[in-house]
C-alpha cells in the first residue's frame, strides 16, 4: 500500500531534475517525518497522467524486487502553499492537485550514475532488471543522456517514471516489446539509447532465465492492486492507467516472446 502525508516544510528546489522537483518535508500519520523529492501536478511533462505513472511505476517495480526509492502520495494544504514564499512556485502548486507525488530522498551516500560508471560484478545482472523493466513500461527516459539512476556501491536506485506507460501517444511504432526488433534502438550507442543496452550487449554470462517467473508473477490481482492505490484525486489518469493494465497484461502473457526480444538485442 502507498503512504500518505502531509507536506509541513519547503525545504528548496532539487539541485537537478527536468521538472524542478521540490525538496519538501512530509509528516506521516504517526508522526514520522520523511524528507521527499516532491512533483505537483503543475510541472511540466508531469500533471495528473504524470504523477499516476510515477506511482503505478513504483508500485510495480516494488513487486518485481527492483530497487526504487519508496513512493509517497502527499497533501498539500492551501495554508502550506501560502506559507512558501517564493511567489512562482506558490502560484505553481494552487495550479496543481492537492495531492502530489513525491519519492523518498535515498539518503547519504547516493549520486547520480555517470558516463565514467561501469558495469562490473552484480551490477550486470540488476542492469539487465532494470534495462527489461524499462523495455517492459515503456520508459524511455533513461537514456545515456538522462540516466535517471542513482548508485551506490554496486547498488542502485531507479528514479523519474513520469514518461512511462504514454500507450496511447506510442502509435508509431505500437509498443510491443514482444515484436522482433522492437528493442533495437535501446542498445544503440549514442544519447537517445538506454543508459544501460550498449554496456550489456554481448555480455554472454547474463541470466534471462531467472526474470521469466518474476513478471509471470504478475497477476491480475496485483496488478489491480497498483492501479487503485491511485488517490481519487487523479481520476483523470483512470484512462491512462486502464491503457498501462492492459499493456503489461499482454506483457506478462507473452514474457516468453518479449524476453527472446530482449535477447535478440542484447546479443
Amino acid at each position: 500500500m502507498i503512504r500518505y502525508a502531509e507536506a509541513v516544510r519547503f525545504d528548496r528546489l532539487a539541485e537537478q531534475g527536468r521538472n524542478e522537483p521540490l525538496r519538501v518535508t512530509v509528516e506521516l500519520e504517526d508522526g514520522e517525518e520523511l524528507d521527499v523529492f516532491l512533483k505537483p501536478s503543475g510541472r511540466p511533462e508531469v500533471g495528473i497522467e504524470g504523477m499516476a505513472n510515477e506511482l503505478f511505476a513504483a508500485c510495480i517495480a516494488g513487486h518485481l524486487g527492483l530497487p526504487i526509492c519508496e513512493p509517497i502520495a502527499v497533501r498539500m494544504s492551501p495554508e502550506w502553499i501560502g506559507s512558501i514564499q517564493n511567489a512562482g512556485i506558490r502560484q505553481m502548486l494552487n495550479q496543481s492537485s492537492p495531492v502530489a507525488f513525491a519519492s523518498v530522498a535515498a539518503g547519504n551516500g547516493w549520486r547520480r550514475w555517470t558516463s565514467d560508471d561501469k558495469l562490473t560484478g552484480e551490477r550486470r545482472q540488476a542492469a539487465l532488471s532494470i534495462f527489461v523493466f524499462d523495455a517492459f513500461i515503456e520508459n524511455k527516459d533513461r537514456i545515456v543522456s538522462n540516466p535517471n539512476l542513482l548508485i551506490r556501491g554496486d547498488s542502485f536506485r531507479i528514479i523519474d517514471h513520469e514518461l512511462c506507460f504514454r500507450i496511447r501517444q506510442c502509435l508509431f511504432p505500437r509498443p510491443e516489446p514482444w515484436r522482433v526488433g522492437y528493442l533495437h534502438g535501446t542498445v544503440a550507442l549514442g544519447a537517445t539509447g538506454h543508459v544501460f543496452g550498449a554496456l550489456l550487449k554481448g555480455d554472454r554470462y547474463l541470466d534471462y532465465g531467472q526474470l521469466q517467473p518474476t513478471w509471470s508473477s504478475l497477476s491480475d490481482a496485483i496488478l489491480d492492486e497498483c492501479a487503485a492505490c491511485l488517490p481519487e484525486e487523479w481520476a483523470d489518469a483512470t484512462d491512462a492507467i486502464g491503457d498501462a493494465l492492459t499493456h503489461l497484461r499482454t506483457v506478462r502473457d507473452r514474457i516468453d516472446e518479449c524476453l527472446d526480444e530482449v535477447e535478440r538485442a542484447l546479443t
